[in-house]
């Protein structure tokens, strides 16, 4: 497989974007006699290798030119498949209107212990 880069129009100012995610594009048909688009099931590119200010580096073997549409990624299941990780965590909870008072009746949180 090679590594293509893939540019990109806008900045990426996506925090949750990381190498090793896994690129996805989806193409769109538009149908002439009611103009009317429509999405096709979302293409597997490859995982993301490198991430650049306006494109992302993802190794495939398909063929860079046919890769048009609306990009998208997804994480990794097998690394990203528990909920906090980490020792401690702080909450703040915040009620900016002073004319109406707000009841908390619950809050949960599933975490999970990053290493021993």
């Amino acid at each position: 497989m090679a590594i293509y880069q893939i540019s990109i129009s806008s900045n990426l100012k996506n925090p949750s974007l990381q190498i090793g995610d896994h690129a996805f594009y989806q193409s769109t048909t538009t149908i002439t006699s009611s103009n009317v688009k429509t999405a096709d099931d979302p293409i597997y590119i490859g995982p993301i290798v490198d991430i650049g200010a306006n494109s992302i580096s993802v190794e495939t073997g398909l063929d860079p030119a046919a890769i048009n549409g609306f990009l998208m990624y997804a994480k990794d299941k097998r690394i990203n498949n528990d909920s906090l990780n980490g020792y401690y965590a702080q909450v703040t909870l915040r009620n900016d209107d002073p004319e109406n008072a707000s009841e908390l009746f619950a809050l949960n949180s599933e975490a999970v212990e990053s290493s021993k």
